[in-house]
């Protein structure tokens, strides 16, 4: 093999075999030994499930949480069984450390095929719910509300602490009320509400949904909580820069050959 044939031959083998550095690997329920369900779930009342979609990757629970490495991330909820129509609220939750000053910060995000027919688009902000921020017991007790499940703080603290923000102690709740919405079945999740957000929400939040039924307060599943993983999407990977350094090396080892 001629010399310079080796060197753009060895790069990219080495490209080859490399990926993009995930803050997070994706898994199915099914692939999960481990994987129990949330203790604080009534199975009398049906908990909501987080998705993504459109532009962002599909993103799976991991038996913990719903990861996701796209920052903003389109998402939406489902219940199931459903549909099933009720007041639906969204609500942010970010690390105290993560929120600078918690007033100043909102979330703004556009609903499309929402209503309690999904054919609406509108415009919301999730806004501050407490200048005290959620600290202990579960955040049903701390919006005061009876849901199922009921969301304890250590369903999620020690994920956060361990994926991204080792110092969080807690969250700041910022809360959207879409209205009277129709959520849908897990395998209509096509047909609404789905949320687009308007910028990047802090690494290391949840996202979470509620629907108010009238009877009950119909919480998100612990396992299915939208967990920010990733950086905003104009940063590339960190593998992105390997494979990028390798195939310079690469080039540069060719260009020198050609000199000779």
């Amino acid at each position: 093999m001629r010399p310079q044939l080796k060197w753009a031959c060895f790069a990219l083998l080495l490209c080859a075999n490399l990926k993009p550095v995930l803050a997070d690997e994706f898994l199915t329920l099914d692939e999960l030994s481990d994987y129990t369900p949330d203790p604080t779930y009534d199975p009398t009342q049906d908990p909501l499930h987080g998705f993504c979609y459109g532009s962002t990757p599909g993103c799976y629970s991991n038996g913990k949480v719903t990861p996701t490495n796209t920052n903003p991330p389109q998402i939406g909820f489902t219940i199931a069984p459903g549909p099933q129509t009720g007041n639906y609220y969204v609500d942010f939750l970010v690390p105290i450390n993560e929120a600078g000053v918690p007033g100043n910060l909102s979330f703004s995000f556009t609903e499309t095929q929402g209503g309690a027919s999904n054919n609406q688009t509108e415009t919301a902000t999730a806004t501050l719910v407490s200048a005290t921020p959620w600290s202990g017991g579960s955040l049903a007790g701390y919006l005061g509300i009876s849901a199922s499940p009921s969301n304890p703080l250590n369903a999620w603290l020690p994920y956060t602490q361990a994926h991204g923000d080792a110092g969080a102690t807690g969250y700041y709740v910022y809360q959207a009320d879409l209205g009277l919405t129709k959520l849908q079945p897990n395998t209509g999740w096509a047909s609404g509400p789905l949320l687009t957000l308007g910028g990047a929400v802090p690494t290391a939040s949840l996202i979470v949904g509620f629907l108010d039924t009238g009877s009950s307060d119909v919480a998100t599943a612990n396992s299915s909580a939208i967990f920010i993983s990733g950086s905003p999407a104009s940063a590339p990977e960190p593998g992105s820069f390997v494979m990028l350094g390798i195939a310079v090396i690469g080039l540069a080892g060719l260009g020198r050959m050609r000199k000779v």
